[in-house]
């Protein structure tokens, strides 16, 4: 039920008041007496990123190194045991992202397996930790600085022939 009050506009008011609120000496408001709560949504869970030395302590431990970059970005070198699932795909108009990421990943791991997710740079592993973490991964960290900074520490990679 919507019901209109009428009220008087004083100087404060018409000063803050767009225009279209206000008439010649009256101020026109408009609300509803019964109005439903609306629960907020949940904020994206936000994994945990770790630097190069954090992450090289993880994989000891057990967890999977997933590296989300392009195939060709996969063979020009990455860290050794990596599995790798785009989590974009290069095109004429730029990257997009691969509509199959979650299905492969499903495919490949449990949601509750350890796995760190490395990029480039840890733009694209970032993206793709939080996609898991939303899916309902308990167990995944972000690498951090990515595969820049997994060769700027000297660490192993593995260039296929």
């Amino acid at each position: 039920m919507a019901t209109t009050i009428f009220a008087p506009s004083y100087r404060l008011t018409r000063r803050f008041l767009p225009p279209l609120l206000r008439s010649s000496n009256h101020l026109c408001f408009r609300y509803i007496s019964e109005t439903k709560h609306v629960p907020e949504k949940d904020p994206l869970p936000t994994p945990k990123s770790v630097p190069v030395s954090t992450a090289i302590g993880l994989i000891r431990d057990g967890y999977a190194f997933l590296d989300v970059r392009t195939p060709n970005e996969f063979k020009a070198g990455h860290p050794s045991g990596a599995i790798n699932i785009a989590y974009m795909f290069q095109t004429n108009s730029g990257m997009l992202k691969n509509p199959e990421f979650e299905q492969e990943v499903l495919s490949s791991f449990k949601k509750d397996d350890q796995i760190i997710i490395g990029c480039r740079s840890g733009k694209r592993s970032l993206m793709a930790a939080t996609d898991l973490t939303s899916l309902g991964f308990q167990n995944v960290v972000d690498l951090a600085g990515g595969y820049i900074a997994w060769t700027q520490k000297g660490l192993p990679v593995h260039f296929p022939e």
